[in-house]
């Protein structure tokens, strides 16, 4: 039966084929997650940073540069935070493997 011998290598390779791509659908999986880890950490870099700022403004000074500069910080935190959900989803998905 060696016509069948083509067929079945190249189901094999096949094969081979999807099972590299679900190694590699794994991984960029895992990296989504990574990443999304450290724009949680970022993100709460931030937080720490505007507390600070906020510590080292002048009570009652309303237009203080370091309120402003709290503020900005806050609105990193936050572009962080959705950055990390966007990823935890996109991790979740089937997105990668179409």
């Amino acid at each position: 039966m060696p016509e069948f011998e083509p067929r079945a290598q190249v189901a094999g390779q096949a094969l081979g084929a999807r099972h590299r791509a679900e190694r590699v659908s794994l991984r960029a999986r895992a990296a989504q997650r990574s990443a999304a880890d450290s724009m949680d950490k970022s993100a709460e870099s931030h937080e720490r940073t505007a507390t600070s700022f906020e510590a080292a403004a002048l009570p009652g000074d309303r237009h203080d540069s370091y309120r402003e500069r709290a503020a900005r910080h806050r609105e990193f935190a936050a572009e962080d935070r959705q950055m990390a959900e966007r990823l935890r989803r996109m991790a979740d998905s089937d997105a990668i493997l179409g």
